[in-house]
């Protein structure tokens, strides 16, 4: 870890001189490679799982890469035609090809989910497809379920089977109420694609969207032989190992497909320019759903909204058995970057396609430097701080290492890096410590390369 973070140092030095050097032009920027593939050897080790990684701008792509192996065994090492698991990238095919068929009128978003799948229990409640889209039905997330994780995921299944086990959960929150990631509510568009077009989904992927994009390398996930693909690991404290297997029926409409970053990059363009679906079917994907309360989601119909520093993202991640991935588009940049490694124990996708954005674009990025702290300055700044109103972020020192808990999660190691700030390691998120004019210790947090932090107010602070 402690590499990883001179990488990191490092890095950020090279993006600082790049940013204050004014006689580099865009066009400049985009044709030095090597600046980009070092964004890439932070993260990969040559001799182990890898990434891939594509940026394009205005139709042009300005980067691709690749750093890795695509088989460690055989000493194979991945190129950009190398062939990953998309993980939840899948879902936004499948919204697209939910907006296909309704502009086909083989079905509505507004219809109830029990006109395609009347057997699946709704406890009462009328669920529709736009639910489903949005993660706002209520239904569980069968991937929280370990006994179907960890017992039933490798074996062969039918997709109706699937279902059948899947209705046993009971609803975890009542429909509309809040957006609550659902599994289980994109395998069920995956059954209405079927009931509504009369193809498996498979077919209707690979027929309608891939063959009709030229997306030559992209597919429903099988047993079949794929050319280019690459195989799956995780890392473990005994080092790296080939990833758990999932029979691929499992993740289904969910997270079943393989792509490359060339493929995801002619999706993406085709997506925002009406190429597959009209321009009022995608702006429907891309805009945050509304809530019983009237309040809006940060999710449309298979993607997210978010913030990459002072601009609005639309994309998504994804995490499946042996791979990690992340895709977004900046629309005020025109800017699409991908993402895709062959190792399941990467929080890294997200950070790479950070920085190759704070490349294209120059956006600063801080130094992640570590410096030395009394504990007695570092003890003033721990305690509780209000996130929201039901959420709390609690900073602790422990055997000399500081630590940040969000809620009941998992404990993070920070690092101090002045005397009021702190960055998460492996991480480019960073957080501040000041004090507002009622003298309340205040954190202000800065993610996805923010420029303006989100605060929250420590609960226990004292007024000195």
């Amino acid at each position: 870890m402690a590499g990883y973070m001179k990488k990191i140092i490092t890095l950020c030095t090279v993006l600082l001189l790049c940013i204050n050097t004014a006689s580099a032009t865009q066009q400049e920027r985009s044709i030095n490679k090597a600046d980009y593939d070092k964004v890439l050897a932070l993260f990969v080790d040559a001799n182990g799982p890898g990434a891939t990684a594509i940026i394009s701008q205005h139709g042009k792509v300005l980067y691709k890469g690749a750093l890795g192996m695509a088989n460690i065994e055989l000493k194979v090492p991945l190129n950009t035609e190398s062939v990953f698991r998309l993980g939840s990238i899948t879902k936004q095919f499948t919204a697209a090809a939910i907006m296909m068929l309704a502009e086909q009128g083989k079905l509505s978003v507004d219809d109830d989910i029990h006109k395609y799948v009347p057997d699946f229990p709704t406890e009462g409640q009328v669920v529709t497809i736009a639910n489903l889209l949005s993660h706002t039905s209520g239904i569980a997330n069968y991937t929280e379920d370990k006994v179907v994780m960890e017992k039933l995921t490798p074996t062969q299944t039918t997709l109706d089977d699937m279902l059948s086990e899947f209705a046993k959960h009971p609803m975890p929150l009542k429909t509309g109420e809040a957006m609550r990631y659902s599994n289980t509510g994109y395998v069920l568009l995956g059954k209405i694609i079927e009931v509504a077009s009369k193809k498996s989904y498979a077919d209707f992927i690979e027929q309608d969207i891939f063959a009709k994009l030229a997306m030559n390398h992209s597919y429903f996930g099988g047993t079949q032989l794929i050319a280019n693909r690459a195989y799956g690991y995780s890392r473990t404290e005994q080092g790296v190992v080939n990833a758990d297997p999932i029979n691929m029926m499992w993740p289904h409409a969910a997270g079943s497909l393989l792509s490359t970053v060339d493929d995801l990059n002619i999706w993406y363009q085709a997506l925002r320019d009406g190429g597959l679906i009209s321009k009022a079917s995608y702006k429907k994907m891309i805009s945050p759903f509304t809530l019983n309360d009237n309040s809006t989601s940060d999710y449309g119909y298979g993607l997210g909204t978010f913030e990459v520093s002072k601009y609005d993202a639309i994309g998504h991640g994804g995490g499946i058995n042996g791979f990690s991935t992340q895709a977004f588009y900046l629309p005020e940049e025109d800017l699409y970057v991908a993402v895709l490694i062959n190792s399941d124990s990467e929080s890294s996708p997200r950070d790479i396609a950070l920085l190759l954005t704070a490349r294209a674009l120059n956006i600063d990025v801080p130094e992640f430097t570590e410096v030395a702290l009394t504990d007695k300055k570092i003890n003033a700044m721990m305690g509780i701080y209000q996130v929201t109103p039901d959420s709390q972020r609690t900073l602790s020192f422990e055997n000399g290492e500081v630590y940040s808990q969000r809620d009941d999660g998992r404990k993070w190691v920070i690092r101090p890096m002045s005397d009021n700030s702190f960055y998460y390691e492996g991480s480019l998120s960073y957080f501040t410590i000041d004090k507002n004019e009622q003298g309340i210790q205040v954190m202000n947090f800065y993610s996805n390369l923010a420029t303006e932090p989100s605060p929250a107010l420590k609960s226990d602070s004292e007024s000195d």
